[in-house]
Parts: structure tokens; sequence; C-alpha cells
């Protein structure tokens, strides 16, 4: 894992701490191997392991974070004496030990961990600590661990071949007691997560730098939302050979999980939190990925995308949303090592296990158990709550009291806490003092402000929201002068007051903390030395998570592994010890208001945003641009800057006289055709920015068509092509939706079921076809199946049913035209309506966001072959080809990319069918109308014989538009008609542009024109 987003003053100390411990421990194991009685040895070997576990968690370095503490686990119980020392285990501690000295330097030089095998080592750990002193110690793996060797318990389970480790069946006797004997069957699509009585739904302020910070975290978090889908789609296929694909899910988990929690937002935080502790089980191999569980995560994702969706921007707030039951889902399974939900939301989750499982009471709102969905927040810096213990009821009742310093506050937070702000505080006094010799240290600067910001996210974990407000507004004094260039001379007096009283503070915590006087915690710290606390030094051993500090030797051993499974730290369900935990942490609700699962799951915010036409939420408002791009950028406004020079040059020897008119006008036409090239090579280059790959489009429907298929039971493989063809940002970001609809359509409607296929001859599994390629200066995307077909005569009943068109107008119309009636708002064929369609809205809001971006969509079909429809795009909405044509007075413009030909024809060619004019040219009936009839201009009073036509076409069809006269083609720049122009029906006209004269010349949209056309004629032909 790439530690790049560390603090490199931060990472260079733990480097250096990092080592020193290190080099503690493995002389004192050589001296403990001769003198084994030596407990005062295992003491100082202990201390450094559990500092070396702690740093390594605070800052996200979980490789060494899991074999640390499980090295600490064997230490802690040779302390207890529940062990002896012997060479085995002399031996599995100092291949740890050697491990992690080699992940601290792979860090120290490349950045990374490196592919060190820690699982072999923690799997011996785990061996020993399970009684196994006799298994060979490179061999004894807990899935090959022979039940006769385990400890002699009656009320230890059998071992299963699925990985589990001897202690992991033990962890879920409350959360799941029905879990072995029901197997569980959660559609997730259906679950509706209704929140807590007690939940507090009101929004808070995040704790953001500004408006951009908070728009970048959105836009790496949807970012990453579409890279987990993707991951976790491709883990199902595979979930045996994961590797690579584990750790980067989980990396994706572990960025969204640091991101939101230095942006406040608690909720995202937590459910993050739990999903990277999940998997970071399935990454050591302790936890198989089957489909449950893939499953529970892609739900986890949905549910990522949703809290995103509740962020406002502006007023940088957060609405809460209760996560209570994923978490609750996410840490049982986590425990369980399969998908496993809490007795109390099984009814909601799982109705169909309940019959069949046993009646168990819901605990009781204050009891402990490993169920209780208490999720403490994981906040903005990075520290991570240590594990929760899982012993029993007795056990939980001695546990906070030696696991907790003096004020409640876990021993280990506090530790880490006081490392922290200590050395945060000791950096702000070094940045004042070099300030005040050079003000305008920029580096400087910047290290007082994230040392601030530290001190801001640390005391935020600490619940100390006196500390983290003033840290808060010192850090935002900071930031604000920095960004306006301000002299930090200016600043230095009300800094050094600042930081002085917010000195105070985190001193004056910090004794409370810990139980001694604030003057002894300043002398301890300058002097280096641990304070001592008022009791017995007893609690110095007691911060680790351990559940068992006890002396005895007899019930350690057991409840000790029982955390093993999760070295990644996991919340404790404490309340005391963070006195602001997220509002999700209520105490678990009874089962009351579990509801039925509904039958169909409403449409989504965005589907009945988009079903209803309305405008959709905007996607990432930047584009990630190769610098190289940028450089040439640069270059053309260096040329365009000569080339205005020289106009102004130009200029001025026109107004001095002082050159012949000739050579002026020979400079001015040189300097004009270099500035249409300049212009030129700068628009492409602008075009090409704007461009993306239309795979960010595509990636969002393998995940769509999974679970379609899983809701519908149809078997539906996905096939993508052309993931490389690039469009305009803008209309990528337009086309989601509309695609979102006919790939829904193709799945409910196209495809059949699996015994309609079998029994039609063809392959049970359904294929869409999802591609896109260019088609001339547009971009085509198909969307196409091997489905059931459309059938035309089947469109025409409909049509005339829901009142669409009379029973004489369907049987003029042609099959193609037929089928065209799917667009017309409120058609709908199906027989009945469900989740997915059926609701009579879509497809004409999908024809008209095709419209509204500059393009045209047609179907192809055949009765029991398949569906296909196209849909044709512009590759920009910017600036587009046209041909200038002039009907009247005014001038008019056509997309060149609809123009098939240009030509002239005499009158005389002219006839008549079905009421229409019509051309035969080369062999092909072409409609022909005047433009002026079309739109209600005066025709031409003149008796021509020749006239000016031009064939434009609508996908395969054609019609001839008889113009006044033809004008040039060029380069014209669409600008929509306007919000007021809008309200009126304006049939064919797309847009405007301006000319270079001023006027503004209207531009025609070929399919409205085709439209039209038809239309007329239908009209004529009924008059």
């Amino acid at each position: 894992m790439s530690q790049e987003y560390l603090d490199p003053e931060i990472l260079s100390d733990f480097f250096i701490e990092a080592k020193e411990h290190l080099e503690t421990i493995e002389p004192n194991l050589l001296q403990l191997e001769k003198n084994p009685e030596n407990l005062g040895l295992l003491n100082e070997i202990f201390r450094p392991m559990h500092s070396l576990k702690g740093a390594s968690g605070f800052l996200g370095l979980h490789k060494i974070n899991g074999l640390a503490h499980k090295a600490e686990n064997i230490l802690d119980e040779l302390r207890q004496g529940a062990m002896a020392v012997n060479s085995v285990i002399m031996d599995v501690i100092l291949s740890a030990t050697d491990a992690l000295r080699q992940i601290v330097e792979n860090l120290e030089n490349t950045g990374l961990e490196g592919d060190v095998d820690t699982a072999t080592i923690i799997a011996r750990i785990e061996s020993i600590l399970a009684g196994e002193f006799s298994a060979p110690a490179a061999e004894a793996l807990p899935d090959a661990t022979d039940p006769a060797d385990a400890p002699a318990d009656p009320d230890e389970p059998a071992i299963s071949e699925d990985l589990a480790e001897p202690e992991e069946l033990d962890l879920m006797p409350e959360s799941a007691p029905t879990a072995d004997d029901v197997p569980l069957n959660i559609r997730w699509q259906n679950v509706h997560l209704e929140p807590s009585p007690g939940f507090d739904s009101t929004p808070y302020i995040l704790t953001t730098v500004g408006e951009g910070h908070l728009t970048d975290f959105l836009e790496e978090s949807r970012d990453l939302v579409g890279s987990l889908n993707e991951g976790l789609l491709e883990l199902e296929k595979n979930p045996d050979g994961g590797g690579e694909l584990v750790n980067d899910i989980f990396r994706y988990f572990h960025n969204i999980k640091g991101n939101s929690g230095i942006i406040g937002y608690r909720e995202l935080n937590a459910l993050t939190h739990e999903a990277e502790t999940l998997l970071n089980r399935v990454r050591k191999g302790e936890m198989r990925t089957s489909r449950a569980v893939i499953d529970l995560l892609l739900a986890v994702v949905d549910l990522i995308e949703e809290l995103l969706g509740r962020i406002e921007v502006e007023g940088m707030k957060a609405t809460p949303k209760d996560i209570t039951v994923m978490a609750a889902v996410l840490q049982a399974t986590t425990e369980a090592g399969e998908l496993a939900v809490p007795e109390q939301y099984r009814a909601m989750l799982a109705p169909d296990s309940v019959a069949a499982a046993p009646v168990w009471e819901a605990p009781a709102p204050d009891a402990e158990s490993d169920s209780d969905p208490v999720v403490e927040p994981v906040v903005e810096s990075g520290v991570e709550p240590a594990p929760a213990s899982a012993a029993s009821d007795d056990e939980q009742a001695v546990a906070p009291a030696t696991t907790t310093s003096a004020n409640g506050f876990d021993a280990e937070d506090v530790d880490i806490f006081e490392q922290t702000v200590l050395h945060q505080v000791k950096s702000l006094e070094m940045a004042l003092d070099m300030l005040r010799q050079d003000a305008s240290q920029r580096d400087i600067i910047d290290g007082l402000y994230r040392s601030l910001t530290t001190l801001q996210n640390s005391s935020g974990y600490m619940g100390l929201a006196e500390i983290k407000g003033y840290s808060e507004r010192t850090a935002g004094m900071v930031d604000q002068a920095r960004k306006a260039d301000m002299d930090f001379d200016l600043m230095l007096d009300i800094l050094s007051q600042e930081i002085a009283i917010l000195t105070d503070m985190v001193i004056k915590a910090l004794a409370e903390m810990k139980g001694v006087s604030p003057e002894s915690l300043v002398q301890s710290a300058a002097s280096g030395s641990e304070p001592a606390p008022a009791p017995a030094p007893e609690p110095k051993s007691a911060p680790e998570p351990e559940p068992e500090p006890k002396p005895e030797p007899k019930p350690a051993p057991k409840p000790e592994p029982k955390p093993e499974p999760k070295p990644e730290p996991k919340p404790e369900p404490k309340s005391e010890s963070k006195p602001a935990p997220k509002p999700a942490a209520t105490a678990a609700p009874a089962p009351a208001p579990v509801a039925a699962r509904p039958a169909a799951a409403p449409p989504t915010a965005a589907q009945a945003a988009f079903e209803a036409g309305q405008p959709q939420q905007k996607g990432a408002t930047t584009i990630r641009v190769d610098h190289e791009k940028l450089d040439h950028l640069m270059n053309l406004i260096g040329e365009l800057i000569i080339n205005r020079n020289r106009y102004s040059m130009i200029a001025r020897a026109l107004a001095e006289g002082l050159e012949d008119v000739n050579d002026v006008a020979q400079q001015l036409t040189e300097t004009t055709y270099a500035m249409a090239r300049i212009s030129d090579d700068l628009q492409d280059t602008i075009m090409k920015v704007r461009m993306v790959p239309v795979h960010t489009v595509f990636s969002r429907f393998p995940r769509l068509v999974r679970d379609l298929s899983r809701k519908s039971g149809k078997q539906v493989e996905l096939i993508t092509e052309g993931e490389e063809t690039e469009l305009d940002k803008s209309v990528g970001e337009e086309i989601g939706d509309p695609l979102v609809h006919l790939i829904r359509n193709s799945l409910d409607h196209g495809l059949e079921s699996e015994d309609e296929r079998i029994a039609a001859g063809k392959n049970p599994k359904g294929h869409v076809w999802l591609r896109a390629y260019h088609k001339g200066n547009s971009v085509a995307i198909e969307v196409e199946d091997d489905g059931r077909g459309i059938d035309a005569e089947k469109m025409r009943a409909v049509g005339v049913k829901k009142g669409l068109c009379t029973a004489e107008e369907a049987k003029l119309l042609d099959d193609r035209q037929a089928v065209d009636l799917i667009f017309a708002p409120g058609f709908s064929s199906a027989e009945k309506i469900t989740d997915v369609s059926g609701r009579g809205v879509g497809m004409d809001v999908v024809k008209t966001n095709i419209k509204n971006l500059k393009g045209s969509i047609q179907i192809n079909t055949e009765v029991g072959r398949g569906t296909r429809f196209t849909l044709t795009l512009p590759l920009t909405l910017a600036i587009i080809d046209a041909l200038m044509v002039q009907v009247g007075d005014g001038t008019y413009a056509i997309p060149l990319d609809a123009v098939s030909e240009t030509t002239k024809i005499e009158v005389e060619r002219l006839s008549e069918v079905n009421h229409r004019k019509a051309l035969t040219l080369r062999g092909e009936v072409l409609g022909i109308i005047e433009l002026s009839e079309l739109m209600g201009l005066p025709g031409n009073p003149e008796n021509r014989e020749i006239l000016p036509v031009v064939i434009i076409h609508d996908n395969d069809r054609r019609l001839g538009i008889v113009v006044d006269k033809l004008l040039e083609r060029q380069e014209i720049v669409i600008k929509p008609l306007g919000q007021y122009l809008n309200t009126f029906e304006i049939n064919g006209i797309s847009g405007a542009t301006i000319m270079g004269d001023g006027s503004v010349v209207l531009i025609l949209d070929p399919h409205e024109v085709y439209r039209l056309a038809t239309a007329t004629t239908k009209q004529s032909g009924h008059d």
C-alpha cells in the first residue's frame, strides 16, 4: 500500500522509532531464550512491540499492525504465565521481528510495504495460541489443524475446511445463532433501511477546508465507487483468484474511509471502516468471498453512493443516514467469516430464514453483545479504535476497568493521542521560531497549518470539542493568511498567543485523561520520560486491547485469541471512551420496527428524476488532462499573443500612413491566415482536452446488468465493445441515464425467461451488447439484445388501445413507424408493472434527452432475433460544421452531419405520391418538401424552374428540402435558445448561432424536420 498521503515528517519519525523498537526487541529475545524465567525481559520486549503496533495502526500501516498485534498476543500470554518460553515460540517471534524490519525498510526505501509474507507467521502464532505446540512451526496453518490437537474443550466446535480458525466459531454465539441452520438469502435491492427511533437526522457541518476541497472529495469518491463496482463484479467471477484485486478493493474502501474522516463525514467513515475490516480478513486468506459476501459489499457501495448524494457542497453540510443495520451486518460477517445477520435485524433483512429459525429474544438495549450495532466513527486523523473484546459477560464487566484510563478513555488511544499532540505542539513551537527568523518560508507555513489540522483531527477523535474548535479556528486563520500571501511577520504575535493557549488546553486535557497533574506531564514531556500516574504503575501494561489482562493463566488463553480474525482494529462498543460518537451509535432497537419486505422497490431518486424529465445531478466538474496537451495549449496562446501584437502594428501603420496600403493589405491577409491556423489548432486541442473515453459511461452498467439479472432470475451476460471511443465530456454526462433505461428495457422486455429461450432453441443465457464507435463526425452507441424482438403488429394494437392513433391510422403505419410508437409519452407494452420497468414512462424521455444532445435514436428489430437501439450523438455540443441556406429573407444552418448531398432539380421532374411531392433520384424515391412551408414562412413568389434541394438523412431515412438559395459551409458555435424561448413550441429548431456580422441564425434539427414533414403529409392527406 502506498504511503504517499502521509505527512513525510510523521512517517520519518515512525521509521526512526520503529527501528529503535526492533533493535530493543531482538537482543532481549535472545537473552530471554537463555533466561526463560526473567519476566523483566518479557516486559522490555512487550512494551516496544505494543508501541510499534499502536503507531502502525495510527498511520494505517495494516501489514505491520496485524503482525505486531499477533506478536503482542503471544508475548502477553508469556507475561501472564499462560505459556512457557520455548524454542518454537522464540523462533516465531524472531521471524515476526525479521518480517517487521523488512517491511519498515521497504516502506522507507520505496514507500510500499512490499511483498513480505506475514500470513504464514501469523498462522504459526495462531496455532501456538491454540495450543498446538507440537505442530511444525512452518506447517501449522489454520485450515490444516487436526481436531485432535485442539484444546480439550467440550464446547469447542469442529474445524471446518473453509479456513475457519479454531477460535473463530465462538465469535457469533449471540449475533447469528441461526446462521448454521438456515442459509441467508438477502435481496438487498428490496431492503429499505428504516432509521432507528432515536436517530438524529439533523444536517451537520463538515470539517472541510473549503468548497473546492469538498468538490474534489466528491469527484474522487465517485471514481472510487465506480472502481469498487468493477472490482467486486470481477471478484465475483473469480472469488478464489482475487489476490491483487482484493488488495485494490481494500485500498478503494480505505481511501474513501480516510478522505471521509478528513472532512468529518461520520456515517461514511464508519461504514467504510467496517467494510475495510471485512476486506482485510479476505486479503489475509481468513475469509472467503462468497456470493452472499459480494452482495453485501455491493449493497455497501450503493449505500456509500447514497451517502455521497447527501452532501450539500454549497453549505458544506451532510444529512445523516442511519447506517446502524449495515454496519452491524458487516461486523457480524467479519467475525463469523461468512454472511451473518444479528438476530434483531434478521426479520428485516432475511425474512425467509426467520420462519424456520428458532425464536430468540432480542437483546436488551443496554446488553453487551458482539452483535450490538454500535459503530464508532473513525476520525479524520486516521486513528482507529482498538479491537473489541469477545470475552464472556463476566469478563466484559471487568475489561473496561482494566483497559481504560483514569477518565474512561481507552488507554491505547490516550497513548497514541499523547504521542501525536505532543509531537505537533513541539512542531508548532519550532515553526514559530523559524518564522521569527524568516517569515517568508512557505514550507514552514504549510507545516504550521498541517500541525494545527492534525491537532484538530486528533482532538475531534478523542471527543475534545473545545480543543478541536480552537485548532480549527487557528488553522483557518493560517490558511486564509497563506492563501492571501499575507506577510506572516504581522501574524507572529497573535499566532504565538493562540498556540500558547492551545498548548495549555492540550496539556490540561492530557493530564485529565492520564490522571496526573499538568506540571508533571510538562516535566515528563521535557525530559522524555513517562509521567508516573497517581495509582500504581499497573495501568501501564494494560493499554493493549486484549480482553483478558487478569493474571490467572487458565481463563486467559481461551478468550485471548478471539479477536484474532480481525487484526484490523475495529471500534469498541464503549460509550464513555468517545464523548462524541456518531448518531448511529445508539442502542440496538428491538425488532419492533421490522416491516415486511416490499414486493417491488420504488424507483431511485435519480431514476425518478430522469423519468420525470427533470435535470440530473451534475457529475464531476473537472477533467484530468495530459500535461502535454496543456503545454501545446500554452504554445498556441503564445502564438496568439504574437499575432495580436502584429495586428496592433498593422493598425498603427494604417493610422500613421507610413506604409503603402497594398503592403498593409498584404500583411493583414497573412496575419489573418495565421490567425485562422492558430484558431483551428486551438479549437482542435480544446476539443481533445474535453474528450473522455466512453468507458467512464459504460463502467456503471456491468453492475446494473448483474443486479437486474439477479432480480429477474434471468441469466444475462453484458458484452461491451469500443470502450476506448472518445466523446465530449458533456455528452458523456448526459447519456448515462438514457442508456440505463434502454438496458433495463432490454433485460425486462427484450430478453425472454430461460424456459422461453430453451423452448425457442436459444442459449438459456441472454446477451446484451453495449458498443460504441465513431461514425463520421459523430459517435454511435448501440444497445442490442438477442431477445424476442419488437412485434410491429402488437405496437399498432397498443397504440390504438392507448389512444395514440386510430385504427385507420394504425393500418397506414409501416413497420418502422409502428415500432417508433414506443417513443410516444405513456406508451408501455408491459403486461405487468415491475420495479424494473412497465410504468409507461421512460422511452419518451430517452428520446427527449437524445434530442437535447442534438442526437438521434433508431430502432432495428426482428421478431424472435432481438432488438438494436442505435444512438447517434455529436462529438461535441459546442462547435459543428453546418451548411448555410437561405429561405426568403432569413438564413438557416443545417448540421453537415445530417446532409447527404445538395443538388438542383427541375420542377418538371417532381411527381406526387400519397399527396406528397416526390422525386426519383438515382433509382430512389425521395419525399420533397418546401422548407418555407414546413417553417410557416412566406413561399417564394418567383416561378422557378430549377429548385435548390438539400437532401438530409435521419438515420437511414432521407428527405429532400427545397430552399431558395444554397450558401457556404461554415463552422458555427451552437448557442441554446434560452429559457424564455424554450417555453414556446418552436418545432424544427435546435439552437442558434451568431455570425461574423452579429446576426443570429437558427439551426435546424434534421430529426424534427423529418417528423414535421411526415406529419404535414399525413394532415394534407386527410384534408
